[in-house]
């Protein structure tokens, strides 16, 4: 009986394709890459840029046994993910695996299912050397662009930063959006409006301002809003027109890795590669707990292209008329259309089967993988569903005063057919926002709720029944509304929006994303504002500013786009790989020539007014890769030195009643690179830095509880015992909510944490058991009283 090899990447998806192939084959995993470059450059860019790949170390044992199973085999297959970083493992593999007597063919399955894998593997073909080409040419230019702009950093900023080409890119996003809030410069707005119902009607709507006169109107201060009050406040109100119509809003398509990726960070809170990791455990397949092992539950994760296959779409309209009804399946199926710039090498993401859905195995998922799993079955379900459908009612309203008239507009719809929506999406829309009423007492409140009341499910005003000319009454409270606005800057990145960003410019393509946005985290370049938001540290600021002015290619984002289409034409065989890397690299040495002339991209040192504690020299503001420092200008003579905060400005200590444990001096509440800190009074005779007291004692061992922060930027903070480092007591009591001061009310536990979710942040009870709860900024009830933590009256300058 002939014998078969079938080499995948990793062990999981070996067991699931075992299950199909039966005897005759044998599965193994190459665990990834077997072959890379070695850490020096490994690029002879003399000779056609030919590379000098090495075994991976740790992979020799794997090889090996590789190469034992393929030598008693009569064919093998190379089964590696379908995609260019696939290929190019198969590459590497088949160098290293095919004997001169041996049949070595590429198989790609594209859902790890009995289907799937049956299919690939009647259907074996050549190596494509064009799209294992792409792959090197991107492998080398990455090694370039790492290798010598990482040493053109280290020459001109610090020591051990690393720049990558399309790392680097993303990063001057961030940069320049953040540049972009800085130099924002607010302009202040009103909202004015009018709560309204009819004559003798009980139901209200809200009205905004549109026009005065005829003309449109923006009302841009103060004393136009009061004006505008004034006026409506003594108005008659009538109906002018009515406008209805219907209208449809279509389903969006199945997902592709991008949309993914941004609907895992908005919807789960997931990251682009937790998001990837997950998507590749439900790719390989999961053990449903039936004969055979695991199965395969969604198609390749790594796809630009929203094209579902025609048996897919058929299973999805049986499925949707036997779940949902006839009314809900379209006459014909739905088709999108990809991106201009999409490959098109694989099928949008979509459940391999529909017999699988999610009630069905969840108890054999983990809680992330159910979740992602359901996103990615709701809106394959959805896509090929028909639209929503809504009554859209348009109301404009006159409003007579006596010196003006005034036009104010109220929109309303109304769900009529769910469509879509009954699969994926009913809380999608944004709720509209409505103006803050004002008025005081129990009725004012309730007349205020039932204006805001006033919203369906899918954003906008629900309207009563109005006739055209129909009179209106103002509701009092809470009547005319007028609130002071400001714009906004663009808001910074979420990893969803800078996938999107990088996406609409064309910069990487699906295999990528989420290694562009894991290295932008990895390195000091950026913080996560509030767990969610990109915000650029300094460090990554002078990165940018330095590559930027050096003119480098790459950092343009358009070039790094137009590279992205050279290598697709590698792939397509319209490009060879050695004039690609020719034609960049003439170019890109010589500007790299040209940056390393000229000064340092870090700031000159600053003389301050502080004086140095040692030897009576002028203290300099400096800056490190670490962050502000002042150095005294005797250096290297004298060493001394002080951390700065964030800001590099030197603050003022604020001396409190707090001991310092080793002499007994006053501490001092100081900013360093990592915030605020106790330090001796006594310095520099005593060097002893302790964390601030958060005024609440360990319910373990009575010591003080004290925030903990890792110094790796991105670490998240957790609250432990001061006690955690005396090796006498080593307390390991921990919290991750931050302890406030302040006993229970209901329970009588001697602090409350901060608790709640991010869009609704409370105060909760310490003990799980109590169930106290309040909104964060609801006052807590009288007689909480907050500690006192010893910071006196005045501050003082302590050196």
């Amino acid at each position: 009986m002939r014998k078969t090899l079938v080499v995948v990447e990793s062990p999981a998806k070996a067991k699931t394709i075992k299950k199909y192939l039966g005897a005759r084959f044998e599965v193994i995993a190459s665990k990834g890459h077997v072959k890379d470059l070695p850490k020096k450059l490994g690029v002879d860019i003399e000779n056609g840029f030919q590379e000098t790949y090495e075994v991976v170390p740790g992979k020799e044992k794997v090889l090996q046994e590789l190469k034992q199973a393929a030598s008693g085999v009569d064919e093998v297959l190379l089964a590696t993910d379908p995609d260019r970083e696939g290929e190019a493992i198969a590459w590497h593999l088949a160098e290293e695996l095919k004997p001169a007597h041996k049949t070595t063919k590429r198989v790609e399955f594209h859902e790890i299912t009995k289907k799937g894998v049956e299919y690939g593997v009647s259907h074996p073909r050549e190596l494509d050397k064009n799209l294992y080409d792409a792959q090197r040419a991107r492998r080398v230019l990455d090694r370039i662009v790492g290798y010598d702009v990482s040493a053109l950093v280290w020459s001109k900023l610090a020591f051990g930063l690393s720049a990558g080409r399309v790392q680097s890119v993303a990063l001057r996003l961030i940069v320049d959006r953040e540049r972009e809030i800085e130099a924002f410069v607010p302009e202040e707005y009103w909202n004015c409006g009018a709560s309204l119902a009819p004559g003798g009607g009980a139901q209200t709507f809200f009205a905004r301002l549109v026009a005065r006169d005829g003309e449109k109107l923006a009302v841009k201060n103060a004393d136009e809003a009061a004006r505008v009050r004034t006026d409506l406040d003594g108005a008659e109100f009538s109906v002018a027109t009515i406008a209805k119509t219907e209208r449809k809003r279509h389903p969006p398509a199945p997902y592709t890795t991008s949309k993914l990726q941004q609907d895992a960070v908005n919807r789960l809170g997931f990251g682009a590669k937790r998001t990837m990791q997950i998507a590749q455990g439900l790719y390989e397949g999961i053990d449903l707990g039936k004969d055979g092992g695991p199965v395969g539950l969604i198609t390749y994760m790594r796809t630009d292209s929203v094209r579902l296959s025609p048996d897919a779409v058929n299973a999805a309209r049986d499925f949707i008329s036997e779940r949902y009804g006839r009314q809900w399946v379209p006459a014909q199926p739905n088709v999108y259309k990809s991106r201009k710039s999409a490959q098109e090498a694989h099928e949008a993401i979509r459940p391999t089967s529909l017999e699988l859905t999610p009630d069905t195995i969840r108890r054999h998922l983990k809680d992330d993988q159910l979740k992602l799993y359901k996103l990615i079955w709701d809106r394959f379900i959805a896509s090929q569903m028909n639209p929503a459908v809504y009554d859209q009612t348009s109301v404009d309203i006159e409003a007579k005063a006596a010196t003006n008239q005034y036009g104010l507009r109220a929109s309303g719809r109304v769900l009529r057919f769910s469509g879509w929506l009954e699969a994926y999406g009913r809380g999608e829309s944004t709720k509209a926002g409505s103006l803050a009423g004002e008025g005081d007492g129990d009725d004012d409140k309730k007349n205020e709720r039932d204006a805001k009341d006033a919203v369906a499910e899918d954003g906008e005003a629900i309207l009563p029944d109005l006739a055209e000319r129909q009179p209106l009454r103002l509701l009092v409270p809470p009547g005319t509304i007028t609130e002071q606005k400001f714009t906004q800057p663009a808001p910074r990145y979420t990893e969803a929006s800078l996938v999107r960003e990088l996406e609409e410019r064309g910069i990487g393509r699906p295999s990528t994303y989420a290694e562009i946005i894991s290295k932008v985290q990895a390195r000091d370049y950026v913080e996560k504002m509030d767990g969610t938001r990109f915000q650029p540290t300094l460090l990554g600021k002078f990165v940018v500013d330095g590559l930027v002015r050096s003119e480098l290619d790459f950092m343009d984002p358009a070039f790094t786009s137009k590279m992205e289409e050279e290598l697709d034409e590698v792939e397509a065989g319209k490009e060879d790989r050695t004039t690609l890397l020719k034609r960049f690299y003439k170019r890109f040495r010589a500007q790299l020539d040209a940056s390393k002339k000229g000064k340092r991209w870090n700031p000159d040192p600053e003389p301050t007014d502080e004086k140095c504690e040692l030897c009576g020299g002028t203290m300099l503001k400096r800056w490190s890769k670490r962050g502000w420092f002042l150095g005294c200008d005797k250096y290297p003579q004298c060493e001394n030195t002080r951390n700065l905060g964030a800001d590099g400005l030197p603050t003022q200590a604020r001396e409190t009643d707090i001991a310092c444990d080793k002499c007994g001096k006053p501490m001092a509440v100081r900013s360093g690179r990592f915030g605020e800190f106790l330090s001796c009074t006594g310095y520099p005779a005593c060097k002893n830095p302790r964390p601030i007291p958060l005024g609440v004692k360990c319910p373990k061992c009575g010591g003080d509880l004290i925030e903990i922060r890792s110094k790796k930027r991105g670490s998240r903070a957790f609250y432990g015992c001061s006690n955690y480092a005396n090796e006498s007591i080593k307390c390991d009591f921990k919290l991750w909510q931050k302890p406030i001061p302040e006993p229970c009310p209901d329970c009588g536990a001697p602090f409350l944490v901060f608790g709640g979710t991010r869009t609704k942040p409370a105060i909760a009870c310490a003990n799980k058991e109590c169930g106290y709860k309040r909104p964060v900024g609801e006052a807590a009830p009288s007689g909480g009283a907050k500690p006192d933590l010893g910071l006196a009256s005045a501050p003082s300058v302590v050196g």
